[in-house]
């Protein structure tokens, strides 16, 4: 797989989180695949909060699909998402006419939006995640900036909650 400099060599913000897994590449990258918010149900009620719409039973790389833009998965080795918008707008100021491939994604330049990046990365006995987000124009940085730093910690814990879900169904396969 690709760097994530590949996609968003740019930003202004990021968090990673990691988790350390005893079962095979093979078996970690379904577990992340597979894991719902029936799994991480903090995750399904800050969604909710959120005005983010997550079907019952749907996986949660699913529901982000829904939104983002697919742009690498490489099976064993993971995946990554890319996302436009004014995310500190109730449901992220996303609308319709976001990118729709990766190269769009890639050509995104709009101002006073945000472009992020978000990983879920498979290696020899670990999970991964990193989420990258740039903002060009200085008066949305700021906005981005309020909006990130109240809900910074609800994402972390997310992301860190799904990497344990994760790591139970490796390891439990």
């Amino acid at each position: 797989m690709r760097q994530l400099d590949a996609f968003l060599p740019e930003y202004e913000f990021s968090e990673r989180h990691r988790v350390d897994v005893r079962a095979s590449p093979e078996r970690i990258d379904a577990a992340v695949r597979e894991v719902s918010s029936a799994d991480v149900p903090v995750a399904l009620a800050l969604f909710t909060l959120r005005g983010i719409r997550q079907q019952r039973g749907m996986t949660l790389l699913e529901g982000a699909k829904r939104d983002a833009v697919v742009l690498e998965d490489v099976p064993r080795e993971g995946i990554v998402l890319g996302l436009t918008g004014r995310f500190w707008r109730p449901r992220g100021g996303r609308g319709g006419s976001g990118p729709g491939t990766a190269e769009e994604f890639l050509a995104f330049d709009e101002p006073d939006m945000c472009k992020a990046v978000l990983d879920f990365r498979v290696e020899s006995f670990s999970l991964s995640t990193e989420t990258r987000v740039h903002v060009a124009d200085a008066a949305a940085r700021r906005r981005f900036r309020r909006y990130w730093w109240v809900v910074r910690p609800f994402s972390g814990l997310i992301r860190i909650l799904v990497l344990r879900a994760a790591k139970r169904r490796a390891e439990a396969g």
